[in-house]
């Protein structure tokens, strides 16, 4: 009676140990909160009137702590959201698959390192052009050569596929997804990472969702994320997904994921919070939960990220990753050597002109380095491609008037 008694007080410890690393519930008493980053309240508060984004959750990371998290708006006209409403991540979904692919790894189900074309039995990959084999880390690093950056989603009144048929391709949804190009060079490819869930689930005779709660999700005590698909049973639980006209996504409020590392996951702020700041860990010092220090340097070298987006900083790195489904737009982006980061998840096709400017002002509060985070990768190549074409143009023109004729 008494072992039973003190295996209950070991959980319950180990339970307030995960509440107090993950939302600082027992560290000594701070400035308030809501004082230290009203700055953030207003910039999102502003700018969901300003851009039409219905409802926004926010979570801010200090000291590996998540120390101020906060729901704006509603989940749909009449119900506000709360600290249980769900988000779909979207792309957030990758690093998360990645880190479940990473846990898989160290307990020797799987190898980052194999070839896939070994691991799958369900479906076979057609052979390409090129020698080398695509493995679960190139699939993940978006380095392994596969087309098809990204998916539509499926509207509630449809048929869903299984994975294999979607790796075949499916009509009006995806062209069939096969290696194209040279592996080796970065190309962003959700294609890959359906490749390489299939070729997981195949070699541990377990569905990806299931990999992820047992492998993740539980082992942080995260009771609301998940991979599942959410359908219209499920409403009171989510934000809905609303486009920038304003109009309920069609169909049903939101779209439906089959392809689920890549995009089907659903969280709050705070949950995914946790994720980032025990992989944090993991890197900084190899006390994480899930990665050990090893799996998680490989997962964010800054040379070959691994479902995470990393780029060099002055002192370290910084890590994060864009998410963008239908009616949803998310972001988060961290510094791993400090512990500090915040994760933005909003419910509209406009919610990435709101997180930009969120982060900017969780820079100023906290005092980051110039990470470049803040303006979305996609806008800089933008810009680049736009002066390039002009001055492509100026010169033509150049060109064709020939030299300017001598003024007597």
């Amino acid at each position: 009676m008494a072992k039973s008694s003190n295996v209950r007080l070991g959980k319950q410890m180990a339970a307030l140990l995960v509440v107090c690393s993950t939302v600082g519930a027992c560290a000594p008493s701070q400035a308030d909160p809501s004082s230290r980053f009203a700055p953030v309240e207003r910039a999102v508060e502003s700018a969901m009137t300003r851009h039409a984004v219905p409802a926004v959750s926010v979570a801010i990371v200090d000291d590996f702590e998540v120390v101020y998290a906060k729901e704006f708006g509603f989940a749909e006209p009449g119900r506000p959201v709360n600290s249980e409403t769900l988000f779909q991540a979207a792309s957030l979904s990758k690093p998360v698959a990645a880190v479940v692919a990473g846990e898989a790894a160290e307990a020797g189900l799987i190898s980052l390192e194999a070839d896939v074309t070994d691991l799958l039995t369900s479906w076979r990959l057609p052979p390409s052009d090129f020698e080398e084999p695509p493995t679960i880390r190139t699939l993940l690093a978006h380095r392994a050569g596969v087309n098809v950056p990204g998916f539509p989603g499926y509207r509630m009144d449809e048929t869903l596929p299984a994975l294999p048929q979607i790796l075949n391709g499916v009509r009006n949804k995806n062209e069939p997804i096969r290696v194209v190009t040279e592996p080796g060079l970065r190309e962003y490819s959700g294609g890959g990472y359906l490749i390489a869930e299939l070729a997981i689930e195949d070699a541990t005779a377990r569905t990806f969702e299931e990999l992820a709660e047992t492998l993740v999700f539980e082992p942080l005590m995260l009771e609301l994320s998940t991979f599942e698909i959410l359908d219209g049973a499920d409403r009171s639980r989510v934000a809905v997904g609303y486009r920038a006209d304003g109009s309920e996504v069609a169909g049903g409020g939101w779209h439906l994921y089959p392809e689920t590392s890549a995009g089907s996951m659903w969280t709050t702020a705070p949950e995914y919070a946790a994720i980032v700041i025990d992989v944090m860990h993991s890197y900084t010092d190899g006390t994480g939960r899930l990665l050990d220090q090893t799996n998680a340097r490989l997962l964010l070298d800054p040379d070959f990220a691994v479902g995470f987006g990393v780029s060099r900083e002055p002192d370290g790195i910084s890590i994060g990753h864009d998410g963008a489904n239908e009616g949803y737009r998310t972001r988060f982006v961290a510094l791993p050597l400090v512990g500090e980061g915040v994760v933005i998840l909003t419910n509209s096709d406009t919610g990435d002109a709101l997180t930009p400017l969120v982060i900017d002002e969780v820079s100023e509060i906290l005092h980051w380095p110039g990470s470049g985070w803040s303006t979305p990768l996609w806008a800089v190549m933008v810009g680049l491609v736009v002066l390039a074409a002009l001055a492509a143009v100026l010169v033509a023109r150049m060109r064709r008037k020939g030299p300017r004729p001598q003024i007597p």
